[in-house]
């Protein structure tokens, strides 16, 4: 009988033994999981702040490029209106630009300006309301499409600045 008591507490603290590395060994992956989770938690609240930052950083790279923009707009559109009042005093001012050059340019702005447009099926294509052009011009037309055509040039390179603004400042971040 002591021998089976011996033997039955020899079982019982190796079962405990066994329990206890067992435990021990939960407990290291409990851990071990938890330890990757705050890492996991980490990284992703570095995501979230440096995309936080960038869509803050566009955002204002973008309104500076409108604001830009908005004023090109403003000073084009006093420019053209003074380069009216001067071309009323020109005699000259209605004499055509040859119909091939005409012709051509007028058609390369319609082009264009086709291809800017977004094509809805379910509606007439907005890029061609046009009346049918004669395809003539004057030269103090083609003088009032200038200050527009450099504004337009203008407005897209202050733009593009802004993108390489942007791809520059996200290069940094690297």
């Amino acid at each position: 009988m002591k021998i089976n008591l011996g033997l039955i507490g020899v079982v019982v603290i190796a079962g405990m033994s066994v329990a206890l590395v067992k435990s021990c060994s939960d407990a290291r992956n409990l851990q071990s999981d938890n330890d990757v989770l705050r890492s996991d938690n980490f990284m992703q609240g570095q995501v979230i702040a440096t995309q936080a930052f960038n869509f803050s950083r566009f955002n204002q790279v973008a309104e500076h490029a409108n604001r830009l923009n908005s004023l090109i707009g403003t000073s084009t559109e006093e420019t053209v209106i003074e380069y009216r009042e001067i071309l009323r005093r020109e005699k000259t001012c209605d004499l055509p630009v040859p119909a091939d050059i005409a012709g051509g340019l007028l058609e390369y702005a319609h082009r264009l300006r086709a291809s800017a447009m977004h094509t809805d099926t379910d509606r007439p294509d907005a890029a061609d309301d046009r009346a049918p052009s004669a395809s003539s011009m004057t030269y103090c037309q083609a003088v009032l499409w200038i200050k527009p055509l450099m504004a337009v040039i203008e407005k897209g390179n202050i733009n593009f600045a802004g993108i390489r603004q942007i791809e520059l400042d996200r290069a940094n971040l690297k």
